[in-house]
């Protein structure tokens, strides 16, 4: 499951890359079958590690898989690391499945727009952002995912920034996501402090064997709330010539 797990999480950023570095050395039609392929690319990973999981036996179908360890302080140690799970696959599935077909309709309704090599990169990198959410083996990543899904959804939001309507909402999704971030993050600082780990496993393992108070657990709680509140806040606009932006805040699709 490792290897589609990576390759699910990896193809959309290569996406986004090559966009980015090609610049207007690729045409625009060029730009959009990267960004669709990149995505489908994710999809076929995420397939290769459900069929994985299905030749295992239902205690074998979660995986740990480590790049690297990033980041050591004394005895913390946070890793790049993805968890490979049931829950975690249908997500990847759903996330590069839906995600696929919708940048593959935006070929055609982005037509004719200006700077489509932009949009393509974001949508490729807002991809990448959810896969990174829902396949990060610990809590940091959690973070760091919620963070680029903020920084991408500010950007799309914000595509026609020669219209003051869509400034004005990318501002609030941008204060909204910045807001809930914080929360999130004063929450992790609890876990470390108490824990003295981000890891899914150890978090749990403190909460349920009761080595938490009841008032850490809901303060840990409630930071992880804080993310999903300001994902409900989150201004909704889709790009194109025949939508008109929205600046009130509404709740996601």
């Amino acid at each position: 499951m490792a290897f589609g797990g990576w390759l699910c999480l990896l193809a959309p950023l290569a996406g986004f890359l090559a966009i980015l570095l090609a610049g207007t050395r690729i045409t625009r039609r060029q730009a959009g079958i990267l960004s669709t392929g990149s995505v489908f690319v994710g999809f076929a990973g995420a397939v290769i590690a459900f069929v994985d999981a299905l030749g295992r036996s239902p205690e074998n179908r979660a995986e740990l898989t480590t790049s690297w360890t990033w980041l050591t302080a004394g005895d913390f140690r946070v890793r790049l690391e993805l968890l490979i799970d049931p829950l975690s696959l249908v997500m990847m599935l759903v996330v590069t499945g839906i995600g696929g077909l919708i940048v593959l309709y935006s070929n055609g309704y982005m037509a004719g727009e200006d700077e489509e090599r932009r949009y393509f990169a974001y949508m490729s990198f807002f991809v990448f952002a959810m896969l990174l959410l829902v396949e990060g083996g610990n809590l940091l990543l959690l973070l760091v995912g919620w963070g680029l899904v903020g920084l991408a959804s500010y950007l799309l939001i914000g595509f026609h920034h020669e219209r003051p309507s869509a400034i004005l909402a990318a501002k609030k999704a941008f204060l909204m996501n910045a807001v809930g971030d914080a929360i999130m993050a004063l929450g992790l600082f609890l876990a470390v402090a108490k824990v003295g780990s981000l890891d899914y496993g150890a978090v749990f393992d403190a909460a349920s064997s009761g080595a938490l108070s009841d008032t850490v657990v809901t303060l840990i709680a409630l930071g992880l709330l804080g993310a999903r509140s300001r994902s409900r806040r989150r201004s909704r606009c889709t790009p194109g010539s025949r939508t008109r932006w929205r600046a009130r805040p509404l709740s996601p699709p």
